[in-house]
C-alpha cells in the first residue's frame, strides 16, 4: 500500500508540475498573439498608411505622442520593477507587479524600435515576438542546454539580419551589435567551462544556481558558439548575398541540434 500511495504521489506530482508548465507555455503564447496584434496595427495603420481619410493624420499624431508613450511606459516599467522588488523581500506575493512590469517594458521596447526604427524597426519585432514565444517553449520543454543553444542561435541569425538590413546610419548599430555577439559568445564558452567542473552550477553573489544538470553536455553549446562565430565572420567577409544563405543554414543548423534533443528527451 505505502508503494502504491507514493507512486501515485509521485504521479499527482508530476502531472501537476506538467499542467504548470502548460500554463506558463500558453500565457507565454496567449501573450505573443496579443503583442503581434499590436505590431500588425501599427505595421498597417502607422508604416503602411495610404490615403483613406484619417489614417494620415492617426500616423502624425502618434509619431507626434511617441515620446510621451516612451516617457510614460519607462516611469512604469521602473515603478513595477521597484514595487515587485519590494515585494520580494517583504515575502509577498509579486505577481501583480511582475505582469505590469512584463505589459509596460513590452510597450517601452515596441515604443522605443518602432520611434527610432519606424517600418525596420516593426518588422525586427514582428519576428521577434513569436520568436521569444518559441524559445519560452524550448526553455520549459527542453534541457537548458538545448535553451542555450537556441539562444546562441537566434543571436547569430539577428546579426546575420542585421549585415543584410543595416546600412548608412545604422552601421554603428550593426558593429555594437557584432562586438556584444562575440562578448557573449566568448561568455558563453567560459561560463560553460566553469560550470562543467562544478556540477553544471555558478556561484554568484555567494549564491549558488543550479543552471544545468549534474550530467550536462556542454559540447553542442561550444559547437554552436564556434558555428555561429564562422557564419558571422564569413558574412563579413563575403557579403551581403552569403549572410542571406548563411542565415538559412544557421537555421538548419538549428533544426538539426532540435532533432538532436528531442531524440534526447526519449
Amino acid at each position: 500500500m505505502d508503494k502504491e500511495k507514493r507512486a501515485a504521489e509521485k504521479r499527482a506530482a508530476r502531472s501537476h508540475k506538467e499542467d504548470v508548465i502548460l500554463n506558463r507555455v500558453l500565457i507565454w503564447f496567449g501573450a505573443a498573439v496579443v503583442v503581434e496584434l499590436v505590431l500588425l496595427l501599427l505595421n498597417r495603420y502607422y508604416v503602411n498608411i495610404t490615403t483613406t481619410p484619417g489614417e494620415i493624420e492617426f500616423a502624425g499624431a502618434l509619431l507626434k505622442a511617441w515620446p510621451a508613450i516612451i516617457g510614460v511606459t519607462a516611469v512604469g516599467t521602473v515603478v513595477c520593477l521597484l514595487w515587485a522588488i519590494f515585494r520580494a523581500k517583504s515575502g509577498k506575493h509579486t505577481t501583480l507587479p511582475g505582469v505590469l512590469f512584463g505589459v509596460f517594458l513590452t510597450a517601452l521596447v515596441i515604443s522605443v524600435i518602432t520611434y527610432r526604427f519606424y517600418g525596420t524597426g516593426v518588422q525586427f519585432l514582428c519576428g521577434a515576438v513569436p520568436a521569444a514565444a518559441v524559445l519560452a517553449l524550448v526553455y520549459y520543454l527542453y534541457q537548458h542546454e538545448f535553451f542555450a543553444v537556441t539562444v546562441l542561435s537566434a543571436l547569430g541569425l539577428l546579426g546575420l539580419w542585421l549585415f543584410r538590413r543595416a546600412g548608412g546610419t545604422h552601421q554603428p548599430l550593426l558593429y555594437a551589435y557584432l562586438i556584444v555577439l562575440a562578448v557573449i559568445l566568448v561568455a558563453a564558452v567560459l561560463l560553460c567551462r566553469s560550470m562543467s567542473t562544478h556540477g553544471g552550477s555558478l556561484t554568484l553573489g555567494g549564491n549558488k544556481l543550479q543552471i544545468f544538470a549534474h550530467n550536462a553536455s556542454y559540447g553542442m553549446i561550444y559547437l554552436t558558439c564556434a558555428v555561429v562565430a564562422v557564419a558571422v565572420v564569413a558574412a563579413l567577409v563575403l557579403g551581403t548575398s552569403a549572410a542571406y544563405y548563411l542565415i538559412f543554414a544557421l537555421v538548419a543548423w538549428l533544426f538539426i541540434m532540435a532533432v538532436y534533443y528531442t531524440v534526447k528527451l526519449m
